[in-house]
């Protein structure tokens, strides 16, 4: 277990929605910041989950509201079936179990899957950070490795986005620290600085 923390500041002109990323293609954290304000987002690295959500073709634009989330580990309890309950008119997750190989994340949809009705992957903290549009009788694969971004704008939460029309600036964190503080100025560019005193604290 790593706590990790990331304070965004917005020291730009216009209130705006600073937002933390785990590749490019979902809004992973966000929240809306006014000029002089700052939020906060705090976590654990090794809380990976399994996640589904019934918002159809995952498009830029679709907002995740997800129905059920089962933790899940890269090591042991790395694989999970995805069925559909027809008769009831609804999905679920089955058991998670260990997979080979391990490392990976795997979702298996079985063949009760309708087609494109419905989102699965993976996240962290309860918070989906990467997903499929689900077809039948297929396996999905992801690999559990955080590629952290920021970005800021008209965003929301577990949002969709494309990743061509949607700037990111990458953040990694420095061996042995685990809190960063990244300020958005005036010219709407970032300035990412380690809190190597600062103290885990709860989101904001």
């Amino acid at each position: 277990m790593t706590q990790r923390q990331i304070t965004l500041v917005n020291n730009s002109t216009a209130p705006t929605a600073l937002a933390l990323l785990q590749g490019d293609s979902v809004i992973w954290l966000a929240k809306y910041a006014y000029p002089g304000t700052q939020v906060r987002f705090t976590w654990d690295d090794t809380d990976y989950c399994f996640v589904w959500a019934g918002t159809g073709q995952v498009s830029p634009g679709v907002i995740l509201d997800v129905s059920q989330v089962v933790p899940a580990s890269p090591n042991d309890n790395n694989q999970i079936d995805f069925s559909y309950d027809a008769p009831n008119r609804t999905f679920f997750f089955g058991k998670p179990q260990s997979g080979t190989p391990t490392g990976t994340l795997m979702i298996r949809a079985d063949n009760t899957v309708p087609v494109d009705a419905v989102a699965v992957g993976i996240g962290m903290a309860g918070k989906p950070s990467a997903v499929m549009s689900a077809q039948p009788n297929m396996m999905y694969r992801f690999t559990p490795r955080p590629d952290y971004r920021l970005a800021f704008g008209n965003l929301t939460q577990s949002e969709v986005v494309d990743p061509a029309a949607l700037p990111t600036f990458p953040v990694s964190f420095p061996p042995n620290v685990y809190a960063l503080t990244a300020t958005l100025d005036e010219g709407h560019q970032w300035t990412v600085v380690s809190d190597i005193l600062s103290k885990a604290e709860a989101d904001e």
